[in-house]
């Protein structure tokens, strides 16, 4: 699960730099949380659905293949910019730059402040100019969904410049400073140039958290700064991971990396083992500790413990932040009418099983998965979706990691790190083993990183050979609704009877409706964490956890929004195409279509829906 959005891997998970850096994503973690039909809305001809695509009216001469190839050089050019922004997202995206036209990057971990957020304003403003320049209807089709895509997000990006001031890179799970050690630590080392531009990254931490540093100073004179339980999580999550620095971690993984580069002598190994060494001990660490110092002194000076919306723009700002970061253009209010309804509907699904089958309800307290052992459940799982789903091929394979002990209280159960574009077929996925998560219960979460989640979504949509650009475009909406599609179906495949299946779905469904509820309840609608206690009550939660999910709201808004509207996106697409194809309909075509179309905005994959829908009838004529 990727909780927010950044806008480049090192940046993820935060709206922090403005214009397209922040929508790729590399740690996509696993959520914490384990008859009515879908609203819908009227647009101004009466017919219901999803506001339609627009492109505008150009005069322009060039001829059709004159305006491809610009296309192309102008997407392009916003690809390397993008992915060269700082190194570590150069490194996550591309195995060999050279081969993309990339030949003089320079180690760095880009810049943090206000005025960079307002440049990317900029940036987002000129390439939305020079993107609507194009003559549509002279683009290959490959290209008018690029355009599509583009046009939505830096329409959605613009929205927010006035709210610039409001973004947050920091937060207990989410955060740069909790990423950063395994981004780090999965650093690729394919050459010692890799190395050596590793080691100059860590030097620059110091400076680059100096620019946090001034910003959080910033937000604290101007009454924004967070709350001071969030602060006192991320000042422990800190303080943790720099805990015994002569052994931390990104001391201990190292010599291992080093030992698998097949063109390091010995003493060079020896060499740079050193170089990290001093890097980590006189630059990360002192980063983190002073990181820590900021926060200890600032705790208190916040003028809001509760959530976005007791801020002057906050209401505005977690609109944005829901249309930015899910790609659904619904508004909050219809958002929250349809977790309502879907509630709702799951409700009455568990209750009408439960009355028909009570044996489900306890067979659903203790479930026997076919796997418990996770290398050996992502093997299990990648030859049991053969039937609705398309193949891979069979030299993509994953490699599974543990979290490292001082990461474990601040990072999910699982996460998938995305692979480089050209080397896609090599995959990782880290599981927590915090005393936290019960691993023999992990089935569905390494479902929803593996087979058939962000693993196989990742892989197959790179296999198609997509366009450079798409590699740096990702929506939380399109990407974890997806992961939780997954974890639903997972349950299908895990041998258990029918109405255990039906009973966990929807208790999921529900709990993540919950989830949601609580995000809008704390954020926009102004609820206390009594009011929402007195919500939450209802279904069965104390007052511990309750307060729990109170803070995690204020302090990472929209996080679990992208699971829950992501997924009731994703099943409202579902049925429709069903409904449209009656029996014609196939499971396995309409995941080879959804997967096709790669991360992408709803209103844009509905509009594609349409198109594939007419495809799919001809074929049965």
């Amino acid at each position: 699960m990727d909780k927010t959005n950044y806008k480049s891997s090192f940046k993820k998970n935060s709206e922090k730099k403005r214009g397209l850096r922040a929508i790729r994503f590399y740690l996509l973690l696993a959520a914490v949380i384990a008859g009515a039909g879908f609203f819908h809305w009227k647009n101004e001809d009466g017919a219901f659905g999803r506001e339609t695509l627009s492109h505008p009216k150009v005069e322009d001469n060039r001829t059709e293949e004159q305006v491809q190839n610009d296309f192309s050089a102008f997407t392009q050019q916003i690809f390397i910019e993008e992915v060269t922004d700082d190194s570590i997202t150069l490194n996550f995206t591309l195995k060999d730059p050279t081969k993309f036209g990339i030949t003089d990057s320079k180690p760095t971990l880009g810049n943090y402040s206000l005025s960079d957020f307002q440049d990317g304003i900029m940036s987002d403003e000129n390439w939305l100019a020079s993107l609507e320049s194009f003559d549509y209807e002279k683009l290959t089709t490959e290209q008018k969904l690029i355009y599509d895509i583009l046009h939505e997000i830096l329409k959605t990006n613009l929205k927010s410049s006035e709210l610039l001031e409001y973004s947050e890179c920091l937060g207990p799970t989410t955060g740069i400073q909790a990423q950063l050690p395994v981004l780090l630590a999965e650093y690729n080392f394919y050459a010692p140039e890799d190395v050596e531009t590793y080691l100059d990254i860590l030097k620059q931490v110091p400076h680059y958290f100096e620019q946090i540093i001034a910003y959080e100073q910033k937000k604290s004179k101007d009454g924004l700064f967070m709350s001071d339980a969030t602060a006192q999580a991320i000042i422990d999550q800190c303080q943790e991971f720099i805990t015994n620095p002569q052994d931390n971690y990104l001391i201990t993984i190292f010599k291992s990396k080093l030992k698998k580069m097949e063109d390091l002598s010995s003493s060079e190994i020896s060499t740079y083992q050193k170089q990290n060494k001093e890097a980590v001990t006189k630059s990360l660490i002192p980063a983190y500790q002073a990181l820590i110092d900021c926060l200890t002194k600032l705790k208190g000076t916040g003028n809001n413990e509760g959530g976005l919306c007791q801020l002057e723009k906050g209401k505005e700002y977690y609109a944005w932040l829901v249309e930015s970061m899910t790609g659904s253009n619904r508004s909050v209010e219809e958002i929250n009418k349809l977790l309502d309804q879907t509630l709702t509907k799951e409700q009455k699904r568990m209750s009408r099983i439960m009355t028909e089958t009570p044996d489900a309800y306890y067979d659903a307290q203790d479930v026997k998965y076919p796997c418990t052992d996770p290398a050996e459940t992502v093997d299990w799982l990648k030859q049991q979706i053969a039937g609705d789903f398309s193949f891979l091929s069979e030299d993509v394979d994953c490699n599974v990691k543990y979290v490292d002990e001082s990461l474990e209280d601040s990072l999910s159960p699982a996460f998938y790190l995305t692979s480089p574009m050209d080397d896609y077929k090599k995959n990782v996925i880290y599981i927590n083993q915090s005393e936290e998560y019960d691993l023999s219960q992990a089935f569905s979460t390494i479902a929803h990183e593996s087979y058939p989640g962000h693993l196989y979504q990742n892989c197959y949509f790179q296999s198609t050979n997509p366009a450079p650009i798409r590699s740096i475009i990702n929506i939380g909406g399109y990407t974890e609704g997806w992961g939780t599609y997954a974890e639903l179906y997972s349950y299908q495949m895990a041998g258990l009877d029918k109405e255990v299946v039906q009973l966990l779905q929807s208790n999921t469904i529900a709990t993540l409706c919950l989830y949601a509820k609580a995000d809008i309840g704390v954020n926009y609608l102004g609820w206390s964490e009594k009011k929402l206690a007195g919500y939450l009550e209802d279904f069965g939660f104390d007052s511990s956890q309750s307060k729990t999910i109170y803070q995690s709201m204020v302090a990472e808004p929209v996080s679990y929004m992208q699971y829950t509207l992501g997924y009731l996106e994703i099943e409202e697409l579902l049925e429709t195409a069903k409904s449209k194809l009656g029996n014609d309909f196939s499971l396995k075509e309409f995941h080879k279509f959804f997967l096709s179309i790669g991360s992408a905005p709803f209103v844009v994959i509905e509009d594609r829906m349409s198109q594939w829908i007419e495809e799919e009838q001809q074929k049965k004529e």
